[in-house]
């Protein structure tokens, strides 16, 4: 395969526009004072044409990136850079944002041939030679223990830096304070997700479950909203998937990757995000009351091992349970498993069950 091949983007990327060739990646890297001679690889995970995302490999040392998305600023990266510094000093290895010598994050870059609406922006970072969870596929098994590690270093950096130089940028867990994402709607995630659902539920006529979850819904919000700002807080890197984690040769946790959604959260909070579910990779029936025991043994199981690390005040141990809850409900994959099941007829019942039972918990 050719260079030429190898740095073609994707399919998303606009036929209209011409995108970065070899010689413009080492342009723009001279001007950040680094030269390169040797490999260029590209990832392209642009979602359209209003979300131009194009990665460039150099040399296994550094990621330049090319995009249209206006949520990052010279303000964003040097509050991620501070965040990423704490992380080191944690002891995970991430890649911190670089400037040029003006001390400059972003510049502007158009193709020779592009018209002016089709002007990107790049900037640079540190490439982590190492590999993702995700990418190595581990078993299970191994799995479970790398995803164990990860709630590990979650539990021990919120508990090292518990209140320390908090974002005025919100994480993408956040009620009420919303997070750049949730900033277009007005609303946080949790609630655009839990009105989806609730209008999905009146659309195929099951008008009173839709009441009682709405008055538990209501409810639990209304304790978080009377105390989450006296809970501790943390600036978390806030996207912990097995994509963005990085492993050493012997699978263990190493680094982190991916700092886009990072901001502050109610530690709590973030907890309650990483554990649970309704084994929603389980498309067939298996009862209504099994996945609510399995959400609640995985609860008690991630949230009781972070909780031996991270050492919670009492008002922390009772908000758990209402984040927790909204979590369940509201989460983004409980409320697609919920959406995708409630179109199939053998799971539909099992689904109005399980909702039944949430809205019913104590």
């Amino acid at each position: 395969m050719s260079e030429k091949d190898t740095l073609k983007p994707g399919k998303h990327f606009p036929a209209s526009m011409t995108p970065p060739g070899r010689e413009d990646i080492l342009a723009e890297l001279a001007k950040y004072g680094f030269e390169a001679e040797g490999d260029i690889r590209l990832i392209d995970t642009s979602h359209d044409a209003d979300d131009i995302r194009l990665n460039y490999i150099i040399d296994k040392k550094w990621v330049l990136r090319f995009c249209n998305a206006p949520d990052m600023t010279e303000n964003r990266l040097r509050e991620m850079n501070r965040l990423i510094d704490r992380y080191i000093r944690f002891g995970l290895r991430c890649p911190r944002f670089l400037t040029d010598q003006q001390d400059v994050f972003f510049h502007e870059w158009t193709h020779r041939s592009a018209q002016p609406k089709d002007r990107l922006v790049c900037y640079l970072a540190e490439y982590v030679d190492l590999p993702t969870a995700y990418e190595l596929k581990p078993d299970p098994e191994k799995e479970e223990e790398i995803w164990l590690e990860v709630l590990d270093s979650v539990a021990g950096f919120a508990e090292e830096y518990r209140d320390v130089d908090l974002s005025g940028t919100f994480g993408m867990y956040s009620l009420f304070d919303l997070s750049p994402f949730d900033i277009p709607l007005g609303i946080d995630e949790k609630q655009q997700n839990f009105n989806s659902l609730c209008e999905e539920l009146r659309k195929i006529g099951e008008t009173t479950l839709v009441e009682k979850l709405e008055k538990k819904h209501t409810e639990i919000r209304k304790k978080i909203r009377s105390v989450y700002r006296d809970l501790p807080h943390c600036v978390f890197q806030a996207d912990e998937n097995l994509s963005n984690v990085l492993v050493d040769e012997n699978l263990h946790i190493a680094g982190l990757i991916d700092f886009n959604l990072a901001g502050t959260e109610v530690i709590v909070n973030q907890f309650a995000n990483l554990g649970g579910g309704f084994k929603e990779e389980v498309n067939e029936p298996i009862g209504a009351k099994a996945r609510m025991d399995y959400a609640m043994a995985s609860y008690e199981k991630y949230q009781g091992r972070m909780l031996k690390i991270y050492h919670a005040n009492d008002l922390e141990r009772k908000a758990i349970e209402w984040y927790s809850w909204i979590a369940l409900v509201a989460g983004w994959p409980q409320v697609c498993f919920f959406l995708e099941g409630l179109k199939n007829e053998a799971l539909k019942d099992e689904i109005l069950e399980l909702l039944g039972l949430l809205a019913e918990q104590e």
